[in-house]
């Protein structure tokens, strides 16, 4: 089935009614960016460099922080190299419990990348706001299945995913949950490809924007390009959460270093982000600051094209426009035609209603 025919039974849930989706104290789906910063596995399995990435992600102005988190058991078959690394960094529950209290500390959501399907419940009873399903494991029953049991909102990322494989996904969660809160994050992974990330044309911004009238649901994007102005692109092209990697400073190289930010570079990156999100969402005409100053400065005025007498009758051709435009404006033109000079005006002059008034009938 190709996502071309989704349709309201497919994701009925997630219909105008349960909009906009509650993650922790925030809401997506109105006119404020979600914005995530994936912590990229920096800590490496230590609780302190976990707890210094959250306070890092507090200072950049980011809503949320995600962290993927894995038991190695129930990750990696044992032997594999994958699984010894992984094995490195697990949290025990105590640590975990202190990732939750932390980033709420800093003002920031918890979300929750479980590698594990075990992890799940544990973490919404600790505490977490919600949960990221990984890309890697979209077609993965028991990890869609272990995440709406927790009842919590969720992101479901669809890099690496071909179209049926999205569809199968999204009825899988209609099946299963039919008040199950989601929402779908478009992107790519290329990092075990060895490249430097997602080149920008390789990204398929438009899909944001299909998907949503698809849908009529909020959508998002991870970012897993390398650079800072990228979120702002996304965001032009409809996305209301945007995810990005970050690294403590360049120096520091963990799994994903290749395509992360520092926190100078992120908090460039949400400010950009943040205020291309206030423009999309302003749909009236409104003049920007200094914008009025501007009009006096470039616009013109209705000027005397010659020396007027007092008494004289104002015709077309007594009058010129020109800067600067802190007088009547030329739209005003007809005011003028027609009326009696009420006193000697010279030629630049500028004329105002008060030096003239309409021959008496």
């Amino acid at each position: 089935m190709a996502l071309e025919i989704i349709t309201e039974r497919t994701l009925g849930s997630q219909s105008d009614p349960k909009l906009p989706i509650k993650v922790g104290n925030r809401s997506i789906g109105t006119d404020d960016l979600f914005f995530v910063i994936e912590e990229g596995q920096f800590n490496q399995g230590n609780i302190e460099q976990a707890k210094r990435m959250i306070k890092l992600a507090a200072e950049t102005g980011s809503d949320a922080i995600e962290f993927q988190l894995a038991v190695a058991d129930d990750f990696y078959v044992f032997g594999h190299s994958g699984y010894a690394i992984y094995k490195e960094r697990e949290f025990n529950d105590d640590q975990l419990k202190e990732l939750v209290y932390c980033s709420k500390s800093n003002g920031l959501e918890l979300i929750v990348s479980p590698l594990s399907a075990q992890l799940a419940g544990k973490m919404a009873e600790f505490g977490c706001s919600a949960f990221n399903i990984n890309a890697s494991d979209l077609n993965n029953p028991s990890m869609l299945r272990a995440v709406m049991d927790t009842g919590l909102p969720f992101f479901l990322s669809i890099a690496l995913a071909f179209e049926k494989e999205v569809q199968w996904a999204t009825d899988f969660v209609q099946a299963y949950s039919s008040t199950a809160k989601f929402i779908l994050l478009h992107g790519q992974h290329t990092m075990a490809s060895g490249q430097d990330g997602v080149h920008p044309e390789h990204t398929s911004l438009g899909y944001i924007s299909t998907l949503k009238q698809r849908l009529g649901t909020p959508l998002g994007f991870v970012d897993h390009t390398p650079h800072s102005w990228f979120p702002a692109c996304a965001v032009a092209a409809g996305a209301d959460v945007v995810t990005k990697h970050m690294a403590p400073d360049h120096t520091e190289r963990g799994p994903d270093w290749h395509i992360c930010l520092d926190p100078g570079e992120m908090r460039e990156a949400i400010r950009w982000a943040r205020e291309i999100r206030r423009s999309i969402c302003e749909q009236k005409k409104v003049l920007a600051p200094g914008e009025q100053m501007d009009r006096s400065e470039m616009r013109r005025s209705i000027v005397a094209n010659q020396d007027l007498k007092e008494g004289q009758l104002i015709r077309r051709e007594d009058l010129a426009f020109k800067r600067p435009g802190n007088g009547l404006g030329p739209d005003r033109e007809e005011d003028i035609v027609g009326s009696i000079a009420t006193r000697s005006i010279k030629k630049n002059e500028l004329i105002l209603t008060h030096m003239c008034k309409r021959k008496e009938l």
